[in-house]
This record gives C-alpha cells, structure tokens and sequence, in this order.
C-alpha cells in the first residue's frame, strides 16, 4: 500500500513519529547526534525574520525535509509540541493540497476528505500557528507529483538535545 512513502531528512534534531522498537512515544530524541543547519537554510531564515514571516523570538533551530514520489502521503496529525508554535512550511517543485479538520476521514488508497482543503503552489510558505497548529489535524493526501517540503520549527527549550547550543549566527537576529 503507498502512502507515507515519503523519504525524511532531519537537521538540528532528530523526531520519532511513532512509537519506536523500545516503545517510545513520538518526541525529539535529545540523546542523538544531527547535522547543524547548513548555511542556506540559516540564510533563508534570516530573510524570513527580516520580512517579518517569522517571529524574531520563534527562530527555527530544526528542519524537515519531505521528498514524496507520486502518490506519497502524510495521515492526519497534529505536530508535536516538542515544537513551539508557530512553524512554517515551504513546498517546492509541485503543487499539492493539505486538509485540516478535527477528524479526516479515509475515502480510499491515498485519498482522505476534511472540510478545509488548501491548494498549496509551489514557494508558498505556509505559517502554522493557533488552533491550526494545535488542535485541527492536517494531512497531505496522495501527491499527483514529485514533491519537496522543507518545515522549519523550533524545539521547546525544554526538549532541547542535551549536546545543543544555541547557534550565534541564528541568535543574534
């Protein structure tokens, strides 16, 4: 069955989306070494707190990258809140639509129905934040293309990893 076919990369933490092998609950795994952002994302960063498209005291620390092949999916979730709010998302390479509803029913393989659907183009940046962000479930149903999705979050400082420090070229925005 496709669907949550899509590959992950994680940078500045690393997050378990379910429970894992040792029976853990989803969350930032603080113990786990990661990549630091790279420059380009710091440098995208920047430009989004300078045009004033992230607040100046929620810069992301932490980054997700979802490559989905046609028909990949993402099921209904609320993110975790190991991450504050707000956190944005940039799709690139296709167009595709994100349901949100308090529940999102299952039509069939890779198809689900919500009341809001969104038809997210390729550059948008969607800001998730509220109600959106902590109590409606969103979902990415099948994509019709390849897509890229980069989500830019930051952790709570109580889920830091244990070995973090504050990078100065992102703290002194």
């Amino acid at each position: 069955m496709r669907g949550n076919g899509r590959i992950t990369i994680q940078c500045g933490c690393c997050y378990n989306f379910t429970r894992d092998k040792q029976g853990n609950h989803p969350k930032i795994l603080r113990q786990d070494e990661v990549d630091p952002l790279p420059p380009t994302i710091k440098w995208e960063i920047k430009r989004m707190v300078k045009w004033s498209v992230l607040p100046v005291d929620c810069i992301p620390n932490s980054y997700i990258i979802n490559i989905y092949e046609e028909r990949d999916s993402i099921p209904s979730h609320i993110d975790h809140h190991d991450f504050v709010r707000p956190f944005c998302t940039v799709l690139l390479m296709s167009k595709s639509d994100i349901l949100f509803e308090k529940e999102i029913d299952v039509v069939g393989l890779d198809e689900f129905r919500g009341s809001i659907a969104i038809l997210l183009q390729v550059g948008l940046i969607l800001i998730l934040k509220g109600n959106k962000a902590n109590l409606v479930k969103q979902n990415i149903p099948g994509v019709p293309r390849c897509r890229v999705s980069i989500t830019l979050r930051r952790m709570d400082d109580n889920k830091m990893l244990y070995e973090l420090r504050p990078d100065p070229e992102l703290e002194e925005i």
